[in-house]
């Protein structure tokens, strides 16, 4: 009995406030507590409730000038080299899925304004897809809210992020997916 005064305020403590993990650690607490005065048996304790979680699927539309509630996956700057015409160019460099490995992807980088703001308006996305290695575009050097997801992936996965295009040379965009 003493082990079991000593032990139920230390799981109750350790627990936290909750009144199901409260009752199911006095529950665990009992249990350890008799089975630890029985010497003659050697049974396993088995917690009283099982509790599974999951997570939520998120689908991002790409398209939309919308921030998203967090960043997902990492889109990254990988290098920049200087091009013949002096353009201020932008293409994917490469698409990474960390299950897959190399995919197709389509992505739409939508204008920061100097406000911090994402420009909503139809001729302000940037379409851009990882299909071959000749898919740049001309764009406007500054800030972009980029939205990529995978294609030809059974599961969609996404990239979502800021970065920033550098003026008068041809930016290569390294995606990989969450």
């Amino acid at each position: 009995m003493n082990k079991l005064s000593l032990i139920i305020p230390t799981l109750l403590i350790i627990s936290g406030c909750k009144s199901t993990d409260i009752s199911r650690a006095v529950k665990d607490g009992i249990n350890g507590a008799i089975n630890g005065a029985s010497s003659t048996t050697s049974q396993a304790i088995m917690p009283s409730s099982s509790i599974t979680y999951t997570t939520t699927e998120t689908t991002i539309s790409t398209y939309k000038a919308t921030k998203e509630s967090r960043d997902f996956g990492n889109i990254t700057l990988a290098k920049t080299t200087v091009n013949p015409t002096k353009q201020t160019r932008v293409i994917i460099n490469q698409c990474i899925h960390p299950r897959v490995g190399a995919v197709k992807c389509e992505a739409y980088m939508h204008e920061i304004s100097p406000e911090g703001w994402i420009v909503d308006s139809q001729n302000n996305k940037i379409h851009l897809e990882k299909r071959s290695r000749y898919n740049d575009k001309v764009v406007p050097a500054g800030n972009y809210y980029m939205k990529v997801k995978t294609e030809g992936v059974a599961k969609e996965s996404y990239a979502v992020g800021d970065i920033t295009i550098i003026p008068f040379v041809t930016n290569y965009v390294d995606i990989t997916f969450e």
